[in-house]
């Protein structure tokens, strides 16, 4: 059944609040870091280097686990933290750690490009990019009080 709505009304826009807005770009940073992963996984050679525990920066340690695990903890709790954090550590911190990621995407972007294999990954870093320049956004332009 059909609701009868009045023609040309606008639909209500209400403004989100900042720390809302950051713990959703990192949010859909850690999904993007999740598929991007688990696509890599379908890529030549790369479940066998698992099995052999190589790993891009060499054999796997456990000093190696523990730096992916930090890499990888940081922004999860980047999450929470842009919810929970007063607004002026919150804002720093976010541009701050989103500045730092994005030096890291920009290198993995680099270092992909020519192999066919890493298209995909490229593309999600580049997409990467764009969250974490939307988060440096978003924290610069956090709104002031009078």
């Amino acid at each position: 059944m059909r609701e009868n709505k009045p023609e040309g009304k606008a639909l209500a826009d209400y403004p989100v609040n900042t720390k809302i807005k950051l713990a959703a770009l990192w949010t859909s940073l850690m999904f993007l870091y999740i598929y991007a992963d688990y696509f890599r996984l379908m890529t030549p050679e790369k479940l066998e280097h698992m099995i052999q525990l190589k790993t891009p920066m060499g054999p796997t340690t456990p000093e190696i686990l523990m730096i992916f695990s930090v890499i990888l903890i940081i922004p999860a709790l980047m999450i929470f933290l842009s919810i929970f954090l007063k607004p002026r550590l919150n804002r720093w911190l976010n541009m701050i750690v989103a500045f730092l990621y994005t030096c890291i995407s920009v290198l993995i972007v680099i270092s992909g490009i020519g192999d066919p294999w890493q298209k995909f990954f490229v593309l999600f870093n580049l997409i990467e990019i764009v969250v974490f320049v939307l988060i440096i956004v978003q924290a610069w332009n956090w709104p002031k009080t009078e």
